[in-house]
């Protein structure tokens, strides 16, 4: 514990969190009902008090007293933070909760939608690839008849065939669907089931009137929401469903629910999804070129300036490649690092081969880990929880480098750099970091 003589450097800062740090997450976790909430809040105090010590007007430094009181203070507010955040959370929550039906009646009827639905997804998976391309460019995207025979290099009478028999596969399929439905019917309910299965399918229930309702309904928006954060700030999120959002310093995630799919977009830094199960409407996260694909599993995924980075705690998720169509199964503590191209330099598929991942998204725990890890990405990765300009030279950016890092420490470990690799760290101007080759090779 430091002495109150002693001057207020960010090395003693930091001493003085490490002293109060359980006693600061007991404190915080009386505060808002988590355990796991208060250590990342105490995190984040940290954080604020590394960016910018206080210090008083006079310039002098705070006493002991007055420093832990300050640290405990800085605490509580980003407590009542959060808990204002929860309560936009929870609004957000009965907003969703009013648009569910509530009604028996309405339930029924919407499990017979979602069933209709899941009949022409299914059909237009089985067509022929060349028939399906035709009808999604067509009916979906409204591409004239005469363009998808050019991109195809079919004659157009060969797309109108596609088009008349992909219509035709639907209609059939649907009207099976409806004999059935139909035929389990109790008399009470049919009426109203008959006024639903009009609206979907049409009076003559032809598929040129269920393909619109599939389309409208699959694609409506439920709900939408975006999750930010600042630099050297984490931030959580409870979705409607259940699922639970964390996203890591410098970072953001657009969300949207539809009535076939929940959808997530990664458009900066690093994301960890607790995903909800659920069978009818699978969870998806676009990272770049990347889509990967879940029912219910914790996994991370990062986005670096040359790659995807996907790791997987709990459960398993699909990984695909927009452009190159490559996929890779993930399960429990594996890990992949995909190039932005795909891989497609990789003759061997190394990038695909999965590697195993002790811990998956470790900066949920105030901590870093790298294995051989080129410099340059290593502070790139550094610089979320920094507001100091981090520059290293091209000389030193390929260098080697494993080991931990606790994020608490950033700006400390990357001025002690040179103890343990070639390097040199100097002061900008604007008190930003320039780190250097000294010379000689990266050590193991």
């Amino acid at each position: 514990m430091p002495t109150p003589s002693a001057s207020w450097t960010a090395a003693r800062w930091h001493q003085l969190f490490c002293a109060c740090q359980q006693q600061l997450v007991s404190y915080l976790a009386g505060k808002t009902g988590s355990r796991d909430e208060a250590q990342e809040l105490a995190q984040e105090t940290w954080l604020r008090l590394a960016d910018a010590p206080p210090q008083l007007p006079d310039g002098s430094s705070p006493t002991l007293e007055a420093a832990r009181a300050y640290l405990f203070a800085t605490a509580k507010h980003l407590a009542i933070d959060r808990l204002r955040q929860r309560g936009a959370q929870q609004r957000c929550m009965d907003d969703w909760a009013q648009l569910q039906p509530e009604a028996e009646g309405d339930v029924a009827d919407r499990a017979m939608y979602r069933q209709a639905l899941a009949v022409v997804e299914r059909t237009i998976a089985d067509l022929p690839e060349r028939m399906q391309a035709a009808l999604l460019a067509h009916r979906l995207h409204g591409e004239r008849q005469a363009d998808i025979a050019e991109r195809l290099q079919v004659s157009l009478n060969t797309v109108e065939r596609d088009l008349m028999q992909a219509d035709a596969c639907l209609e059939a399929a649907l009207l099976r669907w409806r004999g059935g439905v139909e035929a389990g019917l109790q008399a009470s309910s049919r009426k109203r089931r008959r006024r639903a299965l009009g609206a979907l399918l049409g009076v003559t229930g032809m598929a040129s009137a269920a393909w619109p309702a599939w389309q409208m309904w699959s694609r409506r928006v439920l709900w939408q929401g975006e999750l930010a954060s600042a630099t050297g700030v984490q931030r959580s999120l409870e979705l409607p469903d259940g699922s639970v959002l964390r996203v890591d310093a410098a970072s953001r995630v657009a969300l949207t629910y539809r009535a076939d799919l929940r959808q997530a977009r990664l458009l900066e830094g690093a994301a960890f999804f607790a995903v909800a199960r659920d069978a009818a409407r699978p969870f998806v996260v676009e990272a770049g070129p990347l889509r990967v694909t879940v029912l219910g599993t914790r996994f991370g995924v990062e986005l670096e300036p040359d790659a995807v980075r996907v790791q997987v705690e709990s459960g398993q998720v699909r990984v695909e490649h927009a452009a190159t169509g490559r996929s890779q199964l993930l399960q429990d503590s594996q890990s992949l690092r995909i190039p932005l191209d795909g891989g497609a330099g990789d003759v061997d598929g190394a990038a695909w081969q999965p590697q195993l991942q002790q811990r998956p998204a470790a900066w949920r725990g105030g901590e870093l880990v790298f294995e051989q890890e080129p410099l340059g990405r290593v502070v790139h990765r550094l610089g979320r929880y920094t507001r100091r300009r981090l520059v290293v030279e091209e000389g030193a950016a390929q260098l080697a480098i494993s080991g931990h890092v606790r994020i608490a420490q950033t700006e400390r470990w990357l001025r002690g750099l040179p103890q343990f690799a070639p390097v040199q760290v100097s002061v900008l101007d604007d008190g930003g970091l320039r780190i250097a080759r000294r010379g000689g090779r990266a050590e193991p």
